[in-house]
């Protein structure tokens, strides 16, 4: 699919944030004579896609990037087109940071997205990710109950980005259900999926141009993660991609989508719920059922084996035992996620050849 998108411009490197081989040229694509992508390989943490469609002689920027190094990558990329054409709007696909930590960027323009993600903006703030980095550091150190391996996880995760200067900017239109923002001319259809990644998901159509923008409920060639669900909803929003008339498919992350890979992702969704679900009836908790499942042969011999951060199996696994009756961690909310992202990384670190791999290896 990559191939039938034209490559404009972009960084002068060959390889990933996370130092992998790129197995796509970043930069902007022209996807049609109206709409545009920023593509970033290979997928993985903050390596988010993002959109720009040109509607004679206004811009809707899609999603606007998790810190402003790389935010202003793609404007400087953009600006000649911005320059004909400034930016009409802006809109997130969800409240991931790494879908808005850039809307600073964009002035007094309006910001669009659902009503629920405007009410989870602040679920994450920019200093949290500051913190966080500084704390992975001491963590490093303490090699207690697989804190060091959380430690050594989250720095290699973060280590690409610098969070500082970061002003979180929340969207101020908002909408449900389904709705037409028309642009000089160019309906563009927003729908909204969620509760599903996240609590306010949804995707951007444009029907003139059979184009696109999936946001986070497609991981193309990456496996997917599910942080509010049902898992119902994700698979419903992907049956939805394939109901659409498109010819492009922008996903969250990854590269250009084709409708096998949409196919792929639902086959994943639907192996994980059966796989999980017969071990949850042998009586492993969520993190045993999710290493059983990851490590076994079976799995292994899998395209989804050799996806991007496979340990995401495991925060899955926990949003589907929630589903399925188990009481979600007494914990708070932050040590709690900080407890997920503790067993992510003692079974990444099972996973030595998955990548990235600087998030595999101690």
């Amino acid at each position: 699919m990559m191939d039938k998108a034209q490559w404009l411009t972009g960084p002068d490197r060959n390889v990933t944030r996370y130092g992998e081989a790129a197995k796509f040229r970043e930069g902007l694509y022209r996807l049609t004579p109206r709409t545009y992508a920023w593509m970033v390989p290979n997928g993985s943490w903050g390596e988010t896609n993002l959109g720009l469609i040109e509607c004679g002689g206004k811009s809707v920027v899609i999603d606007t990037g998790w810190d402003l190094h790389y935010a202003n990558e793609f404007l400087a990329a953009a600006a000649e087109l911005m320059a004909r054409s400034p930016v009409h709007s802006v809109i997130n696909t969800h409240a991931d940071g790494d879908h808005c930590w850039g809307n600073q960027l964009y002035g007094d323009v309006p910001i669009i997205a659902t009503h629920a993600c405007i009410d989870h903006m602040h679920h994450i703030e920019p200093q949290s990710m500051r913190l966080l980095g500084k704390a992975a550091s001491v963590m490093k150190r303490l090699p207690v109950a697989g804190i060091d391996v959380l430690g050594h996880y989250t720095s290699a995760m973060l280590a690409p980005y610098d969070f500082r200067g970061i002003r979180l900017v929340a969207p101020n239109q908002g909408f449900s259900g389904e709705t037409t923002v028309t642009v000089s001319g160019i309906d563009l259809v927003l729908i909204e999926l969620g509760p599903a990644h996240t609590p306010g998901d949804a995707m951007i159509h444009v029907p003139s141009e059979k184009v696109l923008y999936a946001g986070d409920i497609l991981f193309a060639h990456g496996t997917p993660v599910v942080w509010a669900g049902p898992v119902a909803n994700i698979v419903a929003g992907l049956r939805k991609v394939l109901s659409l008339d498109v010819d492009i498919i922008v996903a969250g992350h990854g590269p250009l989508a084709t409708r096998p890979d949409v196919e792929l992702q639902i086959a994943y969704w639907e192996l994980i719920q059966e796989e999980l679900h017969r071990r949850r009836g042998q009586g492993m908790t969520a993190a045993e059922a999710a290493s059983d499942l990851l490590l076994g042969v079976e799995f292994q011999a899998t395209t989804f084996a050799r996806w991007d951060s496979p340990e995401r199996l495991l925060r899955n696994a926990q949003a589907l035992y929630e589903e399925w009756g188990e009481r979600p961690s007494p914990m708070p909310d932050k040590i709690a996620q900080l407890n997920t992202m503790r067993q992510q990384a003692l079974l990444a670190m099972k996973l030595p050849d998955a990548t990235p791999r600087v998030m595999h290896h101690r």
